[in-house]
């Protein structure tokens, strides 16, 4: 974790970066290293995520990003599960979620939300799962339910049937 840390610093002290707008994060950056590229794309592309980062520092930033980049592989996992349960019947588990390389400071919140899903899932009770993707404060209100399209309909929206 220390050389993620000292890469990050550095990183961020070579661009000439105070404050303001991460630029300098690219998604082969080691932030996400064994994290989903295409995702990692999406996230660093995303104006909602820019606006949650602006004016952090660049360590700060780059935690963040790479927390969003789980929560949005974790969010849009418990979709699927939550489709799969209203299509069967049957409660299954969240699928395998990948762990960074080099892990922010911050990456146990991730994990914690992570095991709320699974826990949610486990359960036996859906409506857990419905209400944590529905949140107003949770990660459906946000993140769309398809990959790339910004401007579509959130997890939120498609669990709540306003669209498919």
């Amino acid at each position: 974790m220390r050389t993620w840390w000292v890469a990050v610093v550095a990183a961020g002290a070579l661009a000439g970066c105070g404050g303001g707008e991460v630029t300098t994060l690219q998604a082969g950056d080691n932030t996400f290293a064994g994290l989903d590229t295409t995702v990692v794309e999406e996230v660093l592309a995303s104006r909602v995520a820019k606006e949650r980062v602006a004016g952090d520092e660049p360590t700060v930033a780059a935690a963040r990003y790479q927390g969003m980049v789980r929560n949005f592989i974790a969010c849009r996992s418990a979709l699927s599960s939550y489709r799969e349960w209203v299509t069967t019947g049957i409660a299954p588990q969240l699928p395998a979620q990948p762990t960074p390389s080099y892990p922010a400071p911050t990456a146990v919140d991730m994990d914690r939300d992570i095991k709320a899903f699974q826990d949610d899932l486990a359960s036996g009770d859906i409506t857990l799962l419905r209400d944590a993707l529905t949140n107003p404060t949770g990660c459906g209100n946000w993140i769309p339910a398809t990959p790339g399209d910004q401007d579509g309909p959130t997890i939120a929206d498609v669990v709540k049937g306003t669209t498919t």
